[in-house]
């Protein structure tokens, strides 16, 4: 009887030591990037905005400045806005761009990271007549056309697009006054 036993017993004792020992390497080894420009952020704002001083805009207890829809919000020495939005396109949350705002509308579009289908989701980033149809709007009245094999990813894009819009367009004093 107890040869039937003690195998699942020890077995079940390996795992169990393993896993506490990766939930101990995972605590002692985690870096909270929150609140913090990351150099994947930063490339993206220099894409948009070039060479500056970039500081993530928080709320007074120190939290990072968030609206619906926008992650984190970015600004420069310069008083230009960045929004970092996480949208949904065929994949959820597939999305990860930073979209420059100002008075005359869309600035620019990086693609922090995408996780839709390569060769067809990611069309959305490879092909720049689709990102550069976006530059340049000021409001969620536009024509777009999307990609063909990736509509989930191009709507993905437009609402990502639209979300930064908003958070400009309701925020708008607040940011550039910051």
């Amino acid at each position: 009887m107890l040869s039937k036993i003690k195998p699942p017993l020890v077995l079940t004792l390996i795992c169990t030591v393993i896993s506490a020992a990766l939930i101990f390497v995972y605590n002692a080894t985690y870096v909270d990037t929150t609140g913090i420009i990351t150099d994947s952020l930063k490339e993206g704002l220099t894409e948009i905005y070039g060479e500056a001083e970039y500081t993530m805009l928080k709320n007074e207890d120190g939290t990072v400045l968030t609206y619906d829809g926008i992650t984190s919000v970015i600004v420069n020495d310069k008083k230009q806005v960045s929004f970092e939005v996480i949208a949904d396109g065929y994949a959820k949350k597939g999305i990860h761009v930073l979209v420059g705002v100002s008075d005359n509308g869309v600035e620019g579009i990086s693609f922090i990271e995408l996780g839709e289908t390569p060769g067809l989701g990611t069309k959305v980033r490879d092909d720049s007549d689709f990102v550069k149809q976006f530059l340049g709007v000021k409001n969620d009245e536009y024509e777009f056309s999307a990609v063909t094999g990736a509509t989930f990813s191009s709507k993905g894009m437009k609402n990502a697009v639209n979300t930064a819009l908003e958070a400009y367009e309701n925020h708008r004093e607040e940011l550039i006054n910051e």
